[in-house]
């Protein structure tokens, strides 16, 4: 049986045991969604997801982590939660508060930081045997909820996600019909922004990766910023947008109503402008 029917029968047992899940995955039929356009297929689309409030709002600093539960160590999942091995290190478990339709979270056995060097290989593997998927990472400043350990996520592809460079941000864009070569000019990519911010343990940026027409496609969102100064401030001014890799890529997740409302294309663009790092 191939990966993806293995995952499409796993959706099927979760949601028949799990409420919550089969809950949570309905209430994609009836998010609001705003989209705006800027001309020449230049598209981002605001959603309303109430159940991300808690990974929207996030506190990721050192002394909080160590005051939670890691939620991806296997002893602290639920235990209806049950999931499919992945390369012997990694397990598959379907995203109790999804985004994306089919959204998983594809954790490793090991609790070690979200470091994705030397693993670029495993998640384009991940992408060329789930050809309907896309597979993204949140670097541990870029949008990670679980900064202490290592996970991708997947979802279905959807053609706002697979948008390369645009005039809002950043993307860079590596392309082959070589895994290998893919992985080899990552490195590049990774040294050459590991020299604009060498004080980081890993450089800022987000990834998505996918297959198309036989060919490897790894996008690379450098960062400049962990969130936008409206994160931190207070009362009407504050907008709760923790940008990740799908956010870069244009499908922007709001939490609160009154932060879906009031988003609009000045605000897209503050936003998009304050986290992306040009390239140079």
């Amino acid at each position: 049986m191939h990966l993806q029917q293995k995952i499409d029968r796993l959706f099927i047992e979760q949601q028949r045991d799990w409420t919550e899940l089969k809950s949570s995955i309905e209430q994609l039929d009836r998010l609001k969604v705003k989209e705006f356009n800027w001309g020449s297929g230049l598209n981002v689309n605001v959603q309303f997801n109430p159940s991300r409030i808690e990974s929207v709002s996030s506190q990721v600093d050192n002394s909080s982590i160590e005051e939670r539960p890691c939620f991806l160590c296997g002893k602290n999942r639920p235990k209806i939660q049950s999931g499919i091995p992945f390369l012997d290190k990694y397990i598959i478990l379907i995203n109790p508060f999804p985004i994306l339709r089919n959204h998983l979270t594809v954790a490793i056995h090991s609790h070690v930081p979200q470091r994705i060097r030397r693993k670029t290989g495993d998640m384009l593997t991940l992408a060329e045997l789930l050809p309907d998927y896309i597979v993204f990472y949140n670097g541990p400043k870029c949008g990670a909820s679980a900064p202490d350990h290592f996970h991708l996520q997947a979802g279905l592809k959807a053609p706002i996600l697979m948008t390369g460079e645009n005039e809002l941000r950043s993307c860079l864009i590596i392309e082959s019909s070589s895994k290998q070569e893919v992985e080899e000019r990552f490195e590049d990519v990774y040294q050459y922004l590991h020299s604009r911010q060498p004080d980081e343990e890993e450089p800022l940026f987000n990834l998505i990766a996918f297959v198309e027409s036989n060919r490897y496609m790894l996008h690379v969102f450098p960062r400049k910023a962990h969130r936008p100064r409206q994160f931190y401030e207070t009362g009407k001014r504050q907008l709760l947008v923790s940008p990740g890799a799908i956010d870069m890529a244009g499908l922007i997740i709001t939490a609160r109503e009154e932060d879906f409302n009031k988003i609009g294309k000045e605000v897209i663009e503050d936003i998009y402008s304050q986290v992306s790092m040009p390239i140079i």
